[in-house]
This record gives structure tokens, C-alpha cells and sequence, in this order.
């Protein structure tokens, strides 16, 4: 697995200012980053698919965001519950979000991470970690 560590600033360098979709798709998806931080309990934010590639058109971005073990969306409210809704941030930000918390074990991350990794013919896309 290909998985890169990279501050938010690198990341916009490197997959979001090449084309006007994907200048388009990094803002939504900082958006989406500063609704996470806004919890106060996001512990890692990984993107994936075809906006970590070199296509130069992607249709969305894919986040696996892992939460503190305590976290729950009980109590969120307004945008911050909307971005733990798969089908509303999709609609809403263009990020397909997938999340769980910590307490599933950093086995278990990896083992989610390695699914990621693969695209539909099985082969190895690169998964970038976003440092938060």
C-alpha cells in the first residue's frame, strides 16, 4: 500500500490547483476538514480514489476519517452532523465520507485502509494521509 503523509497546504499543491474541477473539489473538501476539526475529536483524515491520481477531472474526493474512541454524532448539529451523513455531504460538499472511531483498532484501520487502496481492477492507487 502507497500511503503518503502530507500537510493540508502540500496537499492543495499537489491535487488541487491543477484544473478548475479540482480547485473546485479541494475547497468542498477543506470545507469538509474544517467541519471535522470543528468536533474537536477528528484523529485522521485519509483521501483516496481518483483524486489522489492523475485524472484530471475527478468526480469527487474520498475521505476515511478516524474519530477519537469517545466519538459520537448524537449531539452534532447543522453541518457538522450533515458531513457524517454519506449521501448529504456527498450531495452537499462532493466528499464521499467514510468514518469510524478509533476504538476499532489499528488493525482494523489498516485493514479498511487496504480496501482503499485497491481501485475496481484490484490495482494499487496511492492513499493520502492528511496531517491535522
Amino acid at each position: 500500500m502507497n500511503l503518503q503523509l502530507v500537510p493540508l497546504d502540500e496537499f492543495a499543491e499537489q491535487y488541487g490547483a491543477s484544473t478548475p474541477r479540482r480547485q473546485f473539489l479541494f475547497n468542498q473538501a477543506r470545507s469538509v476538514i474544517s467541519l471535522l476539526r470543528a468536533t474537536g475529536q477528528v484523529k485522521r483524515v485519509f483521501v483516496f480514489g481518483s483524486f489522489v491520481s492523475e485524472k484530471p477531472n475527478p468526480n469527487d474526493v474520498d475521505f476515511f476519517v478516524v474519530m477519537t474512541a469517545d466519538f459520537t454524532t448524537f449531539h452534532l448539529k447543522g453541518r457538522i452532523a450533515e458531513v457524517f451523513q454519506n449521501e448529504a455531504c456527498r450531495i452537499r460538499y462532493g466528499v464521499d465520507l467514510f468514518w469510524v472511531t478509533e476504538a476499532i483498532g489499528e488493525s482494523h484501520i489498516q485493514d479498511m485502509l487496504e480496501v482503499f487502496s485497491r481501485d475496481r481492477q484490484q490495482q494499487y492507487n496511492p492513499i493520502v494521509e492528511i496531517q491535522i
